[in-house]
């Protein structure tokens, strides 16, 4: 058989769902959950890097940018990673965002700081179901504060996105991946103005 020249694309061996988009406006600071769906189990040992890339925006622009600012504004952001307690007990103190195992399903605290209850957490209104491998990217207020653009009513400014995360040591091949790449739009805010 035949091989196909080098450089017509007929199998994609890593895919991906595609590009995210993150949309905040100006000023605002948030929490999201992402599930990292080829581990299945505590995220304890691997190593977490999300970082936002300043873009090369331009004034009122209508598209986003296709490449980076030379000397941009590199913000490596938080990952929270949820605290794993191991097996519900009924005697122990829960914290909010606690994680437990309970009837082989994990559980975590909505809220509460030292909570304790004889209500398992199957039927207590306090936890809800989750998974072991969640974690939480968290953008800070500052993002974009020092861009070389600022957004303008109607013309937002834009960044590039990347979470990287890293196994553990004691593997053969120590293994990175990239799962989640894409953009950050950040949107005019008359509160970003205001003092």
């Amino acid at each position: 058989m035949a091989r196909s020249r080098i450089n017509v694309i007929t199998n994609d061996l890593i895919t991906d769902s595609g590009s995210v988009l993150w949309s905040f406006v100006k000023g605002e600071q948030l929490e999201f959950p992402i599930v990292i769906s080829f581990i299945n189990s505590v995220l304890d040992n691997y190593e977490f890097e999300a970082v936002v890339v300043e873009g090369a925006n331009v004034l009122a622009q209508e598209d986003p940018p296709v490449t980076i600012q030379p000397g941009g504004v590199q913000t490596v952001l938080q990952v929270r990673l949820p605290n794993y307690e191991g097996m519900w007990s009924s005697g122990n103190a829960y914290n909010m965002e606690d994680v437990v195992l309970y009837e082989n399903l994990y559980y975590k605290l909505l809220t509460g700081a030292g909570y304790t209850s004889i209500t398992t957490p199957d039927v207590d209104e306090n936890w809800e179901e989750t998974t072991l491998n969640k974690l939480y990217v968290q953008f800070p207020k500052e993002l974009a504060s020092t861009w070389t653009i600022s957004p303008i009513v109607d013309s937002p400014v834009y960044g590039f996105f990347e979470l990287r995360i890293t196994e553990p040591n004691n593997s053969i091949l120590q293994k990175t991946w990239k799962p989640i790449r894409g953009m950050v739009e950040i949107l005019f805010s008359p509160t970003d103005i205001v003092p």
